[in-house]
């Protein structure tokens, strides 16, 4: 199953740069880099992960689920946003971030088939600005595979679909 596009309740810039057209399943990779602005929309059924790739620290505005954040962004830093959850931000400068969206059907299939977690209690946390190498660095490779068109590309991004969904299961459930 391919991920479909966030429920957005304005028009954001596109990103630079996509893999909805790749034929990958479970998972959507963008690249965006907007200028200052603002973003609410509401993700289906799918979780959201942005990795930030802004060369200087932003400041940034997130409102997820009725909880507020308000903080500086800089490289490095990640926000998970949950199914089903409402997401508003603004930043106040030119931003550059990976977003990864990955199915929650899926993530309920890993929970069940690789961990043997019951899926119909599967609860993923939200996060608003947090540091993990891991999901970084799963986040870069996925992002090295969207600016190429490598051999074996399809296999190389279940594997990281499958890492990155364990990874969350792990560390970002409850």
């Amino acid at each position: 199953m391919k991920t479909k596009p966030a429920h957005r309740s304005e028009i954001c810039h596109p990103p630079i740069l996509s893999s909805q057209n790749r034929g990958w399943e479970n998972i959507l990779v963008e690249q965006f880099q907007p200028p200052p602005g603002e973003v609410s929309c509401l993700y289906g059924k799918e979780h959201a992960i942005c990795l930030s790739l802004a060369p200087r620290p932003i400041r940034f505005l997130q409102i997820k689920g009725g909880k507020t954040h308000i903080g500086m962004y800089g490289k490095g830093d990640i926000s998970i946003t949950p199914e089903q959850t409402s997401f508003f931000g603004r930043w106040d400068g030119d931003d550059h971030y990976l977003q990864i969206r990955i199915a929650s059907d899926f993530l309920q299939s890993v929970a069940r088939d690789a961990l043997a977690m019951n899926p119909d209690r599967l609860e993923l946390l939200s996060e608003f600005r947090i540091r993990d190498r891991q999901i970084e660095s799963i986040g870069l490779m996925l992002l090295s595979e969207l600016q190429q068109d490598n051999l074996g590309g399809r296999l190389y991004i279940e594997s990281l679909a499958n890492v990155l969904a364990v990874h969350l299961l792990r560390q970002y459930s409850a």
